[in-house]
């Protein structure tokens, strides 16, 4: 018979793993053990963190409470460049501006579902320069019906290329294009860092994402 080789247990590096990491007793004794792996356990506890901190988040409340006028994409090919009034469940009211930002006429009662994408008056410059049309998708589109049956990615996913910052594609319903790197994830929309400003996209109004998928989400 053949000897039981007994390998000694690294008590010492299962304190640091609970001390330095907050993992609970099980989970750090199996990465000591070497039965789970520490990247993916950590890519997990950071997915966990980003998605309870940014998973209620809300563009127009923000525009809300600050102010400050935003231009957002419409279904139909529109842009507004409006003052947001009030925030209901499904439903925003906004003052439209000039080019002034002076109100130009009456304050209007929107569905969330128009919405495609918006970000800050003076940042518009620089997300229009990126932002292109695929010229086989260029279409009016009506808003989905119901926000379940918007386009289908997961969290998982999308948390990958948080994580890895990786350049990725956003096309919409209508057909434009924007490329960007994925800051952070909401339940309804999503923050797009392109050229250095932010861009708010609607999850309703997407039809696809692409970009290259970091390892660490694949199996996860």
């Amino acid at each position: 018979m053949e000897d039981t080789i007994e390998i000694p247990f690294d008590w010492g590096r299962l304190q640091r793993l609970m001390d330095s990491h907050g993992l609970n007793h099980t989970e750090a004794t199996q990465v000591v053990r070497g039965t789970l792996c520490f990247d993916r356990l950590s890519h997990r506890k950071r997915r966990r963190e980003h998605l309870q901190a940014h998973r209620d988040r809300c563009s127009f409340a923000k525009a809300l409470r600050d102010g400050r006028p935003r231009v957002f994409a419409m279904h139909g090919h529109q842009v507004e460049l409006i003052r947001v009034k009030a925030v209901r469940r499904y439903e925003v009211d906004y003052t439209p501006l000039g080019p002034d930002l002076k109100p130009c006429g009456e304050v209007k009662s929107v569905h969330k579902l128009a919405f495609k994408m918006g970000g800050y008056m003076e940042h518009v410059a620089r997300i229009q320069s990126s932002i292109t049309m695929c010229r086989f998708e260029t279409r009016v589109a009506n808003p989905i019906e119901k926000p379940q049956h918007r386009y289908f990615i997961s969290d998982k996913k999308l948390f990958g290329w948080v994580d890895a910052a990786n350049v990725i594609c956003v096309k919409t319903l209508e057909g434009e294009m924007v490329r960007g790197t994925l800051s952070w994830i909401g339940r309804w929309e999503l923050g797009l860092n392109v050229e250095g400003v932010e861009l708010v996209v609607f999850r309703h109004a997407l039809s696809n994402i692409q970009g290259f998928r970091w390892g660490s989400s694949k199996g996860d």
